[in-house]
């Protein structure tokens, strides 16, 4: 009689698994498929921006660290 409980209370385990770790996977399916068609209907909408001409001229590293070090330099004088 006690096997037979735990084999059932097995069994009722594994399908409650299953049918859950099922539909996890399908939603996540459903999911990806909407993300692709709301994105298209989206864009279609609503097109992306272009992007602008860059008007600030690239600075380098070394002037960045220099105005860094100024910049607590001259917070320590005060």
């Amino acid at each position: 009689m006690e096997g037979s409980v735990f084999a059932k209370s097995v069994e009722l385990m594994v399908v409650g698994m299953g049918m859950t770790f099922s539909f996890l996977i399908i939603l996540v399916c459903i999911m990806k498929v909407l993300q692709f068609v709301v994105e298209g209907f989206l864009n279609k909408v609503f097109p992306p921006a272009q992007p602008a001409a860059a008007a600030v001229t690239a600075v380098s590293d070394d002037k960045i660290k220099i105005a860094i070090a100024l910049a607590a330099a001259k917070s320590m004088a005060k």
